[in-house]
């Protein structure tokens, strides 16, 4: 299974929520998963938000080397399961490939099935409660995320 994570810039949201899971699938030996991540609006080669990168150092959480990408059709093809951050990004991929509609979800989804809402803001150049808010949004996602790969691979 290829998974795609997909937000603006690729430095903050979609970056976090590839080091956890490519964590994640190393602590459950999850074979089979493959994890990138790009951005809709990204400058290529820009380092992940060191905001990100602090939390997953405390957090004792390995972090990837990292450079932004743009999301290509290349990207829209390998995926398997393509987890965006917002509506823009859903509605800019819709619109750019089509295609893509059956292989994407919101990744908020994944944060309880009574969260109000399924976006993740950008806490790109906000205050550190927004930080919090969206990391501990994406740890929370992207661990129920585990949870329903590990079923659909089981049955």
């Amino acid at each position: 299974m290829n998974i795609l994570f997909v937000c603006t810039g690729n430095i903050s949201r979609s970056f976090l929520a590839k080091a956890i899971l490519l964590d994640e699938v190393r602590k459950n030996s999850i074979k089979g998963v493959e994890i990138s991540s790009a951005g809709t609006g990204a400058f290529p080669g820009t380092p992940a938000d060191p905001e990100m990168v602090k939390f997953l150092i405390d957090k004792k959480i390995p972090v990837p080397g990292h450079a932004s990408k743009l999301v290509t059709y290349e990207d829209i093809k390998w995926a398997d399961m393509i987890l965006v951050m917002d509506r823009t990004h859903y509605n800019h991929i819709i619109k750019t490939w089509p295609e893509s509609a059956g292989k994407m979800e919101m990744l908020g989804k994944y944060i309880s099935p009574d969260h109000p809402d399924d976006e993740i803001i950008d806490p790109y150049g906000r205050s550190p409660y927004h930080y919090r808010l969206v990391q501990s949004q994406i740890l929370l996602a992207v661990s129920n995320l585990v949870k329903a790969i590990t079923q659909r691979k089981q049955s």
